[in-house]
């Protein structure tokens, strides 16, 4: 081989490479280890946690398939919404989420309110207009406020405050499998899925104990 073959092939290599290298830096970023990994509940279940914002219009498309993709997992796997500390469009989540949990109705509300904010253009976020959304809804204001300011609730808004510093949450909607690794929507809502059930089955693979080895069967003994 010619010393001009030789280099002409290691400049080929070297701009592979490169090439590589950018196609990398440009592809959008899907799956980031949390470094460090936060810790979960040990009961043997998968946690995946969705941080959303009310005001957040990608949460909000995202929410009628996120039940869907909920309903469909398996046992061993718990989703934990977490309202995140971003007031998009002017609406902190956060005391809103966890007011209306402790008051059993988030199951009830929760998509409401984000047609409400993002559909129906509702500020949420002041006051007098949360007020009378909730009165239509057939919630007494006086009650809401009460149960807002009560210590558990407190505690939960400050905690949620804390987990969006501890996981580095820096958009909406992100999804945390395990404590362990982020995804954000980069692409579309199917691609995240598809990453976060590949996560899934890879945590569940993980957290099976190994298998022993059976022992060897003892020799019989030699007949005299």
């Amino acid at each position: 081989m010619s010393l001009k073959t030789s280099f002409q092939r290691a400049a080929l290599a070297m701009f592979a490479a490169l090439a590589m290298g950018v196609a990398l830096a440009q592809a959008p970023r899907e799956i980031t280890p949390l470094n460090p990994p936060q810790p979960v509940e040990n009961d043997g279940k998968i946690e995946v946690l969705e941080f959303f914002a009310y005001g957040c219009i990608h949460c909000a498309n995202l929410e009628p398939k996120l039940e869907i993709w909920a309903k469909r997992q398996p046992a061993d796997v718990k989703l934990k919404r977490v309202p995140a500390p971003f007031a998009v469009r002017g609406v902190d989540s956060i005391p809103i989420f966890y007011t209306l949990e402790a008051m059993g109705l988030v199951e009830k509300l929760h998509q409401k309110i984000f047609d409400a904010v993002n559909v129906e253009n509702v500020n949420l976020g002041a006051p007098a207009l949360l007020n009378k959304w909730l009165e239509k809804q057939g919630v007494d204001p006086k009650k809401y406020e009460e149960v807002q300011k009560s210590f558990s609730v407190d505690n939960k808004i400050k905690r949620a405050r804390n987990m969006a510093q501890d996981y580095k949450i820096a958009a909406t909607p992100t999804l945390v499998v395990n404590g362990r690794f982020l995804l954000e929507q980069a692409g579309s809502s199917e691609r995240m899925f598809e990453n976060t059930d590949r996560l899934i089955a890879e945590a569940r693979a993980a957290m099976k104990p190994a298998v022993a080895a059976k022992p060897a069967p003892a020799a019989a003994p030699a007949k005299k």
